[in-house]
């Protein structure tokens, strides 16, 4: 019995934690982090004001717990797609689709460009996860290089490289359009960046020898 009521208890927190997060997630798009405070979130996720800080000693805290869980579902999702997907150059456009479709419902991006977002503290106790996120493109430049598909001399320049190009465009794209042209625009960048080789219909192309 009591293994029922612990798991009754675990469920309630779970529940509580994602109607925090969800309100800390519209509250931080429509005002900005640095204008928020946890009695705000915790009325509009319809609690106590007090109530928050049986989850979150502080603003920090949520958010570094917030921007962890978004990161680690964006890696589950990821993976999923990732696993239908078999040549190096459709993953890495994979990988900068997906992303960018992230930027279009999410005020936090996943991944490196939240170390120029989140204050210095959080984004080093953030940074285990974004090295998850990383290590998936990491892989894909490496697996292209590997099977002369993706030229990058320097693979952790390169990863660099796109996650900023990933940056930027989904900073400048604020609409279902410019999402469309975001993603093409980094698509076109990125490839050209790592001297990718595709066919008229689309199909990824082996790099020649030199």
């Amino acid at each position: 019995m009591p293994r029922v009521i612990g798991g009754s208890l675990d469920a309630h927190r779970e529940h509580t934690r994602g109607l925090l997060f969800d309100s800390f997630g519209r509250l931080l798009y429509q005002r900005g982090y640095d204008d928020l405070t946890l009695a705000e979130v915790a009325r509009e996720a319809g609690l106590a004001r007090t109530a928050i800080y049986n989850y979150f000693p502080d603003k920090e805290s949520l958010l570094v717990a917030y921007a962890t869980a978004e990161t680690a579902g964006f890696v589950d999702r990821l993976d999923e797609v990732l696993r239908t997907v078999d040549n190096p150059v459709d993953q890495l456009r994979t990988y900068v689709r997906l992303h960018l479709e992230y930027f279009s419902a999410n005020h936090l991006p996943p991944g490196p460009t939240l170390r120029v977002l989140l204050p210095e503290a959080a984004a080093e106790r953030l940074m285990e996860h974004v090295g998850i996120l990383e290590s998936r493109l990491y892989d894909i430049v490496r697996r292209g290089r590997e099977r002369r598909y993706l030229r990058a001399e320097d693979i952790d320049a390169t990863v660099a490289m796109i996650a900023a190009c990933i940056g930027r465009a989904g900073s400048d794209a604020t609409s279902a359009g410019s999402i469309r042209e975001a993603v093409d625009a980094a698509e076109a960048f990125v490839l050209r960046a790592v001297d990718a080789r595709v066919s008229a219909d689309g199909t990824p192309r082996r790099i020649p020898r030199r």
